[in-house]
């Protein structure tokens, strides 16, 4: 789980055209494609000493850059932040120059882009998009002038339902409506932030909105009232993912309002414990890799958003130490073993035939996004209220 105080279709295959089998057919083709623009700016990018990027935790761990930095000779640096206000707050701090790239959730992009902070780029320099889930190719939260882009997906993941299986089904985790059964009364459990249970929410009273995050002053009530029905049910907020599972290990709750936390619980030893997003929909956050404005090694900054966007360093990526993710890019499978696929949703969804699990769950969520129509204050004192009962 990862929040801000935490840490258009690709293949065009034609119908009846399994999206996987032109990945698999396409792969080592694309891999080529990949290595051969590394080999070619190797050559002939000018010497740069080193990458400077500022970015969520995982993308510094070990191996994580080494490909990298043999091919072009550089060393890549890190600073870490949790937290999109930390992150703003740390890129002010800094003289203008000082990083190369940030790696940003979605929603704060804007935030960048305001600040004059980052320069878009056209997609079709990174050949990799083309082996990306749909919904990652043509990210509102991304689109600039032009066809341009202002950031490349990198790293996923889900807010949904979290379940303890010996005491939720999987049909009623289908259904966000569930929460409300009289055997769940003081057994949920919910992430202590208002910007994915409100969205939540949203799609719970407004099912299968394209844009759960832009409401009416009406529609908002709706979903103020959904929380406070909800509030009886609801026996903790939880400020991090730790302190969630924790209760869920020890039987306090049944189900929590977090999504992904089965990954951590499963590897732990707890097989009971699953993940899914309800069929009203769920909210996915996203991490976007961005070039800064700023920068003095733009070409190379460039080439590392490249490096990020393929199957192999994705795949490494979201089985990092800091937390557990997933890739946009679907070829991630290809590089997993089968118990990885298993436990990361990329198997065949036997509910929905010729499609993986995790793009059966990407379809049904929704990029996280900030309220359009209201201020952020407006939505956080809903939550408020919500928490105070």
């Amino acid at each position: 789980m990862k929040g801000s105080d935490e840490r258009k279709k690709a293949g065009r295959g034609g119908p009846g055209v399994d999206r996987r089998t032109l990945l698999r057919s396409g792969l080592a083709a694309a891999g080529v494609v990949a290595a051969g623009s590394l080999t070619v700016f190797a050559r002939t990018a000018r010497a740069a000493d080193r990458l400077r990027i500022l970015t969520w935790p995982g993308y510094e761990e070990e191996g994580m850059n080494r490909e990298f930095e043999d091919t072009y000779g550089v060393k890549v640096e890190f600073e870490t932040y949790t937290g999109g206000d930390r992150m703003l707050g740390v890129f002010n701090q800094a003289p203008r120059g000082t990083y190369d790239n940030v790696v940003v959730d979605a929603e704060s992009v804007h935030k960048l882009i305001a600040m004059d902070a980052i320069e878009a780029y056209d997609p079709r320099g990174i050949p990799e998009l083309a082996r990306y889930h749909p919904k990652f190719i043509d990210m509102r939260q991304v689109r600039a002038d032009g066809g341009r882009i202002w950031g490349t997906p990198t790293r996923f993941g889900f807010y949904g339902i979290t379940y303890n299986s010996d005491r939720m089904t999987f049909e009623e985790s289908e259904d966000w409506n569930s929460l409300f059964l009289p055997g769940f009364a003081g057994r949920i459990g919910v992430f202590d932030w208002y910007l994915p249970n409100m969205g939540i929410a949203s799609l719970a009273v407004h099912p299968n909105r394209e844009r759960p995050y832009d409401l009416t002053d009406r529609q908002l009530d709706a979903v103020r009232a959904w929380l406070l029905k909800l509030r009886p049910q609801v026996a903790m907020f939880g400020s991090g993912a730790r302190q969630i599972a924790r209760a869920m290990i020890d039987g306090d709750i049944a189900a929590a309002m977090v999504g992904d936390l089965d990954i951590d619980l499963k590897l732990a030893g707890h097989a009971n414990m699953e993940s899914t997003i309800p069929k009203q929909g769920g909210i996915r956050w996203q991490e976007v890799a961005t070039v800064c404005k700023q920068s003095r090694n733009k070409d190379l900054a460039l080439e590392w958003i490249k490096y990020m966007s393929q199957a192999h360093v994705q795949a490494r990526l979201a089985l990092a130490k800091a937390f557990k993710a997933r890739g946009p890019n679907l070829g991630i499978a290809e590089h997993w073993t089968e118990e990885q696929r298993r436990l990361m949703g990329y198997y065949p969804d036997p509910n929905n035939g010729g499609r993986m699990r995790v793009e059966t769950l990407i379809d049904r969520s929704v990029g996280r996004e900030l309220p359009v129509r209201q201020d952020e204050k407006a939505w956080v004192d809903i939550f408020d209220e919500f928490k105070a009962g």
